[in-house]
């Protein structure tokens, strides 16, 4: 089963705010495990590809990405502010667009496993 899904990724040319675009990307999530704990999927989005793992811990909520060597808290599935500030970390080595289409991601996975 392949899940379409679509995330905004805003675009500033420059430091007026009037100067930019929100543009809707498209990206494929492919669920590998939604049953139970940790659950896993691959996103993809862009050209690039995130094996996640994610699931609850006893502070919350955690993720996983291995082959990124990322991995933070998240908030519930849906908080897509909160999880996109996580993922992207502080010194944002992970992207912008790349946190913002895990966290979408995140948020369609919600409807699947609950």
């Amino acid at each position: 089963m392949m899940l379409s899904y679509q995330y905004p990724v805003a675009y500033f040319y420059s430091d007026d705010l009037e100067d930019s675009e929100v543009i809707q990307k498209e990206g494929c999530i492919e669920p590998i495990r939604i049953r139970k704990e940790p659950y896993e999927a691959v996103v993809t989005a862009e050209g690039y590809s995130f094996h996640i793992l994610f699931g609850s811990q006893r502070n919350g909520m955690f993720l996983c990405i291995p082959d990124w060597r990322v991995g933070c808290e998240l908030s519930y599935l849906d908080d897509v502010f909160w999880n996109h500030e996580s993922i992207m970390g502080r010194d944002e080595s992970f992207g912008y667009e790349n946190a913002t289409a895990v966290a979408y991601a995140l948020k369609e996975l919600k409807a699947v496993i609950e």
